[in-house]
Order: structure tokens, then C-alpha cells, then sequence
């Protein structure tokens, strides 16, 4: 991602003096919102690369600009001051024979430490082609096992290092015949129910898992109206990476999903719920039923939030708008107030005396 962003500080065509929200949009579009978020790491391995990149001295903030408001925070803006760090013609003229003809090796010109760092690299992947001249022959096989191959490290091709060096040479995972897998999430499935249109609730803690699994075994599937034939467990925040196992499961691939989530009234618990839809690139809609029996029956108990949390402004308007004008007004107070209230609230018991 760093690379991503040097580039574009770079350009000829860019202002010296740039928005932040312009380079992370630009590095969303270029890598995708799935890859920003999923693969790079999001917001947070986007700051860091900043800071990175004033360090290097590179760029420097505009303090008159003042700061995003963001954990990390950046400033609004910063200014480019770009040093030259070119290779010399001869290397130039070497680089430009020596490689095999699918990796691009042009960035390195204007880049010699990179080069540096990646000449091993660059050889390990030189060979891989060499000896292998029918790539699109290679039967496909995951990444890992492709990454130990090349390179002899099973992790290196999905590392952040590894990401910016394909990305550098131009090629990608598909090019190297292989693909990612994805780690799975514990679910509990209703037997004999999955129609043309499935209702699928994700939790976020597993006590609330494991009591809305034990009711649903009993045959207690419904709330609201709401059928569910599919309960997962979220883990917190690893269900951000594991969603895409879900594309995994064959007697969902052809019926329209309704997905759901439940998760901590909270500023963490919602923003889990939001980077989850935005990555996923599907509709999550929170379960309102269960977060409005939650914050009417236990606002007077609700605790204060723990330290850490990152706190979005975008992520808890977009839940709200979900909740009726009573239910958002006491949610936003609550949330104001520093604030929370756990899904554990809604426990077994209560669970199945709210169940249709």
C-alpha cells in the first residue's frame, strides 16, 4: 500500500499539496473496497503507511489543516517533497533484459532501495517463469503453497511485503495460477430449510451463539417474524476476514440471502458491523428487533464504554437509520454518553420468550 501511495504523491498531475481523503480514495480504487479492507489491512495499515512516508520524509503534514478526527488520526492534508532515488543507466539497461518478460520491472528505476530489498525476489520469481513457460497450463493451486514454491516461505505472497511486491512487477495471484483460501466460521444450520430465499443471522460474541444455537435446535428459529436457517458465529472482528467462507457453503449459491447481525451496542460492535457490510460488499442489515429489546430493557444499567474503541461517526449514523425515531434518539444518547450495553443482555431465557 505504501507503494500504492508513493506513486500517486508522486505523479506529475497531482498538486504538491494534497487531501488525504483524495489518496485513500484513490488507493481504495485502485486495490478495490474487498482488497482495501480484507487483504491491506483498512484504514489502519493506510495510516500507517502515511506515517511511514513522513518519516522517510516524503511528505510532510499541513498542521494548518488540521486533523481528520480519525483512530489514528492524520491531517487533512499534506505536502509532497519528493527526493529523486534512481538507479543508474546501465543497471537500467540490465534490469530491462535480464527479467523474464512478464514482470515489469519499471518501478524499480525511480525506486533503487526497493530494488535493493527485492532482488532476491526478483530472482526467485525469474526462475519460476523460466521454468515454467506455460503458466496458463499450471493447474491452480492456493497460495500458500504456491508462495513456498517461489519463494520457499508459505506466508510471503500474502504478506503486506508480498502484496507490494506484485504489485510492483505487475502480476497478481490469478497470473501465478493460484488463488486464496478462506479461514472458516463456526455456524449452526437448521436441518432441511434452505428454500429459494434463506434468512441468515450473524452474532458477534459466542455465549449469544450458543444460546440461540440450543434454541434453535429445540425449534426455536423465529423472532420478529424472521425465520433464520443459518446462525453465525462472528468471532468479533475475524468475521471480517472469514465472511467469504460463506460463498463456500453449496446449498446457499442459489437463493437470495437476507443476512442479519447482532453484535455489542457499542461503538466497536457497530463499527464491526459496518467494515463487515462495506467489505463483504453484500447487505447486512443489523437485527433491530433484538437491538431495540435490548437498549429499551437495559438502558437505565448500561455501562461505560471500554477504553480502545474506535469510535465512527459514518458507521453509527448508517446503523441508525435502520431504528425508528425512539429507538435511534435512545441509542445515540446512549452512545453520547460514553455508554454500552452487551448482547449478552439478551440471554437464553429471554431469548426464547422473545422467540414467535
Amino acid at each position: 500500500m505504501k507503494d500504492l501511495i508513493y506513486n500517486y504523491l508522486i505523479n506529475p498531475r497531482n498538486n504538491k499539496r494534497i487531501k488525504i481523503k483524495a489518496v485513500e480514495k484513490h488507493v481504495i480504487d485502485k486495490l478495490g473496497l474487498d482488497h482495501y479492507w480484507d487483504k491491506f489491512g483498512g484504514y489502519n495499515t493506510f495510516a500507517e503507511a502515511i506515517e511511514f512516508l513522513v518519516q522517510d520524509g516524503v511528505i510532510q503534514p499541513v498542521k494548518s489543516w488540521k486533523q481528520n478526527g480519525m483512530n489514528p488520526a492524520l491531517y487533512n492534508g499534506y505536502q509532497v517533497i519528493i527526493q529523486e532515488d534512481k538507479l543508474d543507466a546501465d543497471l537500467i539497461q540490465m534490469l530491462s533484459t535480464q527479467y523474464h518478460p512478464e514482470i515489469n520491472v519499471s518501478y524499480y528505476f525511480n525506486h533503487k532501495l526497493e530494488y535493493q530489498q527485492d532482488r532476491v525476489y526478483l530472482s526467485a520469481l525469474n526462475n519460476f517463469l523460466k521454468e515454467n513457460t506455460a503458466l496458463n497450463e499450471l493447474r491452480a493451486i492456493t497460495v500458500n503453497e504456491r508462495s513456498f514454491q517461489i519463494f520457499y516461505d508459505e506466508k510471503w505472497l500474502l504478506s503486506r511485503h508480498g502484496h507490494n511486491f506484485l504489485q510492483r512487477v505487475g502480476l497478481t495471484l490469478e497470473d501465478l495460477r493460484c488463488y486464496p483460501t478462506y479461514e472458516p466460521f463456526f455456524y449452526y444450520q437448521r436441518q432441511h430449510t434452505v428454500g429459494r430465499e434463506a434468512n441468515v443471522l450473524i452474532v458477534e460474541n459466542k455465549d449469544t451463539f450458543f444460546s440461540l444455537k440450543t434454541l434453535m435446535q429445540k425449534g426455536f428459529n423465529s423472532w420478529a417474524k424472521t425465520s433464520f436457517s443459518l446462525l453465525i458465529y462472528g468471532e468479533g472482528r475475524k468475521i471480517e476476514k472469514s465472511f467469504s467462507f460463506f460463498w463456500e457453503l453449496e446449498e446457499y449459491k442459489n437463493c437470495k440471502v437476507n443476512f442479519h447481525y447482532f453484535g455489542d451496542l457499542d461503538p466497536e460492535g457497530i463499527l464491526i458491523w459496518h467494515e463487515l457490510q462495506r467489505r463483504a460488499q453484500v447487505k447486512i442489515r443489523p437485527f433491530v428487533f433484538f437491538y431495540s429489546t435490548l437498549v429499551n430493557k437495559y438502558l437505565n444499567v448500561a455501562q461505560p464504554v471500554k477504553k480502545g474503541q474506535t469510535i465512527s461517526k459514518e458507521a453509527i449514523q448508517a446503523f441508525l437509520a435502520y431504528f425508528s425515531a425512539g429507538d435511534a434518539d435512545l441509542i445515540s444518547k446512549m452512545l453520547n454518553s460514553n455508554l454500552y450495553l452487551p448482547q449478552e443482555g439478551l440471554n437464553y431465557q429471554l431469548l426464547n420468550e422473545l422467540a414467535d
